[in-house]
């Protein structure tokens, strides 16, 4: 499955952002954690939509259908 943003349909709060996407004619809500990690969801879209796609297909969804991205879902460097 590959999810896209829809555009126009990233919506900050003070702890989350919403970030609306759709695979085929299903839409699903995305909340990304806001997080000094993360950084501005925007500039990393292709991220967002990578991780969310990996997890809506592994069925790690919220009891309300949303799927959550917190820091630990991105990649983390290699030491060095």
């Amino acid at each position: 499955m590959t999810l896209v943003t829809l555009p126009g349909r990233i919506f900050q709060t003070a702890h989350h952002t919403l970030v609306l996407m759709q695979e085929d004619v299903t839409r699903h809500a995305i909340c990304v954690v806001n997080d000094g990690l993360i950084g501005d969801v925007r500039s990393k879209l292709g991220l967002i939509e990578t991780i969310a796609s990996r997890k809506l297909d592994h069925g790690e969804v919220a009891f309300d259908g949303r799927v959550w991205i917190t820091p630990s879902d991105l990649p983390h460097p290699t030491a060095q």
